[in-house]
């Protein structure tokens, strides 16, 4: 039965059936699919047995799963990845530019699903899914508030929130119940018109909503308490998110937080300045990058932020030879 079931995964152009997708239930979360609906759509949307491997280790079922066990993603003697350094603002603006023309085009064609790549959030299928879409964003908070929790510190109430990449409006609508007011931001103007009219329909009237069209426009946005991301920065590649954090930390407020998420390394990554304009410049894809934690706690450091935590986090499947971390900082007061 195995061996039949992985010959078939084998054949990666073809569609995967049903049969496969309920082997990947018993096998990485020990039980029976929910329905077959969602054997279905999962087998129209995954293509690979890799796909199938990496959406199911990602899941919090399978992280929460009393046999799970792992070996760790990284054994200590990884040789270090070369990314360019690119400090000229007008080849940070080039850069900025291809996502953000990437990113609007996925927030034209599939805005959910751009978010949380779940084949129930597709543009076909979304609408009957909506509410568990709208439900998930509540776990980034809950995350962000653990976190508070295990570092014995306190976001008040009358905090105001800098969300970067709010997408459609999942996490800031449960942003906007947790802080007095949400600064949300995206690249992608599509994606922003989405936001706005979901927080218009739950009723939030604490809510500004900017375009993040150039790094510098980071500098105009009022002083904020918080900054908040995640499942955002790995989109951009590595000198736009020191750009970013850069002119992020800048503005968070003395005493304030920066609780956001960021893959930190990965075997054989690299990111060369003239390749990727030769390769990937212009192509429409979800790109995934990585930033080493050296030069975030470097940029960190500059701006007179303390780390509370870092952890490695789920959110790219944890995969071997991959880290994703989800970090906390605090700003000093002087």
């Amino acid at each position: 039965m195995i061996r039949r079931i992985l010959s078939r995964l084998r054949d990666e152009p073809r569609p995967l059936d049903s049969e496969a997708i309920v082997w990947a239930y018993r096998l990485f979360l020990d039980r029976e699919p929910e329905n077959l609906q969602s054997v279905r759509e999962m087998a129209a949307a995954l293509r690979t047995s890799a796909e199938i491997r990496r959406c199911f280790m990602a899941s919090e079922e399978f992280s929460l799963h009393p046999d799970t066990h792992r070996r760790p993603s990284l054994i200590g003697n990884e040789k270090p990845m070369w990314i360019d350094e690119v400090e000229d603002p007008t080849e940070i603006a080039r850069l900025l530019d291809h996502i953000a023309r990437t990113w609007t085009g996925f927030g034209d064609s599939e805005p959910h699903y751009s978010v949380i790549t779940d084949p129930r959030f597709k543009p076909d299928q979304v609408a009957q899914h909506i509410e568990d879409f709208s439900a998930s964003g509540r776990d980034g908070v809950e995350r962000l508030d653990a976190a508070l929790a295990r570092t014995g510190t306190t976001l008040g109430s009358d905090a105001t929130c800098l969300e970067l990449g709010c997408g459609v409006g999942r996490v800031t609508a449960w942003l906007a119940r947790r802080c007095a007011q949400v600064i949300a931001t995206d690249i992608s103007q599509s994606h922003l018109a989405l936001a706005r009219q979901h927080l218009n329909g739950e009723g939030s009237s604490n809510v500004q909503f900017h375009q993040l069209n150039r790094v510098e426009s980071l500098d105009t946005l009022p002083a904020f308490d918080l900054f908040f991301s995640v499942i955002v920065l790995q989109h951009n590649p590595p000198p736009i998110v020191r750009a970013i954090l850069d002119r992020v930390f800048a503005r968070l407020r003395p005493g304030g937080f920066a609780y956001f998420q960021v893959p930190t390394f990965r075997v054989g990554y690299e990111f060369r300045m003239e390749q990727y304009l030769r390769e990937e410049f212009g192509k429409k894809k979800m790109e995934m990058h990585v930033v080493p934690q050296a030069t975030i706690m470097r940029v960190a450091a500059q701006h007179g932020l303390e780390l509370l935590e870092v952890i490695e986090d789920s959110y790219t499947g944890m995969r071997p030879g991959e880290v994703s971390n989800t970090f906390l900082f605090r700003k000093r007061n002087s």
